[in-house]
């Protein structure tokens, strides 16, 4: 593969076209406008065509038809070679793993966890990415994905570890909102309460309140009031406030039911969603990043 020549020029004539000036150019590159103009001149006397047409002042410039023929594939080319870059540069901050996973899946696994991994493997830090949107692993920028989800077709070229499947859902409510409304024993009871619902995986797909009302015999829900938050943590600390009945995922409430903070109001009564718990890494993960996903791996499925 040949190396092109002129790359700087090359560089010089992308950042002109695409900005418009060599003085917008010489700021981004980090050179003089003067630099900028020969490189550019450089590259339109090797070619034999004119890639701007310049005023009287020579300040303001118009890309010529050849120029920006070409631009979009150049910026392109640019781009990637920058995202290689990047790479290139985490590579040597090896011992650094970037991790992207949701506010809940961090709060409920990661911060009781992670003492005890970094005690072992001291040569490891950490570095968490806490969003709840569908990154791209590709680019290099996250070396791991902890995510729920629902299993997706475009990740065969990825390496995926699957915690748990098939999650419930269950109605919840606090002990003193039981106590306070015994009639919430029966599932009748609950078309006079507010009904909490974590709408953080809303999509078409996803079960809801109605879903699960319908399924246990329930049509007839017209004046219940229905309160949505798209926070799952949130949904949880609303409902031990005892300001209604949630229905929430049965792996982010299980420390709760068992302390006996939220009682499982209908244990006979959960809702599959078909959704699960996974490890995502590239297929070739660096050392570094095998040896936190095989950790994970063992320490996540003892805990779920």
């Amino acid at each position: 593969m040949k190396t092109p020549r002129h790359l700087n020029a090359l560089r010089a004539f992308e950042a002109t076209a695409r900005l418009g000036s060599f003085k917008a150019a010489a700021d981004e590159i980090g050179v003089t406008p003067e630099a900028i103009g020969q490189l550019v001149r450089t590259l339109e006397s090797y070619f034999g065509i004119q890639l701007f047409i310049r005023n009287k002042g020579g300040k303001r410039l118009t890309a010529t038809q050849e120029a920006l023929n070409v631009l979009p594939s150049l910026s392109e080319a640019f781009r990637s070679l920058s995202s290689v870059t990047d790479r290139l540069k985490g590579l040597s901050k090896s011992g650094t793993l970037t991790i992207s996973t949701s506010p809940s899946i961090t709060s409920k696994w990661l911060v009781p966890l992670l003492p005890k991994f970094l005690n072992d493997e001291s040569d490891i830090d950490v570095r968490l990415d806490i969003t709840s949107r569908l990154l791209d692993l590709t680019t290099g920028e996250i070396d791991i994905v902890i995510r729920y989800a629902k299993k997706a077709e475009d990740w065969s070229n990825l390496n995926v570890i699957l915690l748990a499947e098939d999650e419930k859902l269950l109605a919840v409510c606090c002990p003193k909102l039981l106590k306070a409304h015994p009639e919430i024993a029966e599932i009748s009871g609950l078309l006079k309460q507010t009904l909490i619902r974590d709408i953080t995986m809303e999509n078409s797909s996803y079960p809801n309140w109605r879903e699960w009302l319908n399924k246990a015999g329930v049509t007839n829900f017209e004046n219940t009031h229905f309160l949505e938050v798209n926070a799952s943590l949130a949904a949880i600390e609303m409902t031990k406030l005892s300001q209604g009945v949630a229905l929430v995922r049965e792996h982010l409430v299980h420390s709760e039911i068992a302390a006996g903070t939220l009682i499982n109001l209908y244990p006979n009564n959960p809702l599959s969603t078909n959704w699960g718990y996974y490890i995502i890494t590239p297929l070739n993960p660096r050392s570094q990043v095998q040896i936190f996903a095989n950790w994970l791996e063992k320490e996540l499925k003892l805990l779920l």
